[in-house]
C-alpha cells in the first residue's frame, strides 16, 4: 500500500478553497481477496475514497469449493459480491512480475 499526502501550504496553492475541504484521501485496493474483504468490511471512515481493481468483482470463500463439487452447498453460497462493499469495481487484470528463479 502506498500513501502520499501534500502539505496544507501546498494544498492550497493548487486547490480552490471549495475542493481542499471536499477532498477525499483515495484508497486502493488490488484484488478481492482475504485480504481486502476483511479491509474493506472494516473500512468504516466515509473520508475516503475506496477504488477497487481486480478481474473479478466477487469473493470467493475457497475453503468450501470441495463441498460445491460434489454438491453439498451451491456455488453461490460461497460467492459474496463486491458491490455490496463498495461501489464501483473496475475489472481489470492485475499482473506481478517476478523475477526468474536461477
Amino acid at each position: 500500500m502506498a500513501y502520499s499526502d501534500a502539505k496544507p501550504s501546498e494544498a492550497a496553492n493548487l486547490l480552490a478553497p471549495s475542493e481542499t475541504e471536499n477532498k477525499k484521501k483515495k484508497v486502493v485496493v488490488l484484488g478481492t481477496g482475504w485480504a481486502a474483504t476483511s479491509f474493506l468490511k472494516n473500512l468504516k471512515d466515509p473520508s475516503y475514497e475506496v477504488q477497487v481493481i481486480s478481474p473479478r468483482n466477487y469473493f470467493a470463500f475457497t475453503p468450501l469449493l470441495p463441498s460445491v463439487t460434489v454438491g453439498t452447498v451451491e456455488a453461490r453460497s460461497i460467492v459474496e459480491p463486491i458491490r455490496k462493499l463498495v461501489r464501483k469495481v473496475n475489472r481489470a487484470p492485475c499482473l506481478m512480475n517476478q523475477s526468474p528463479h536461477p
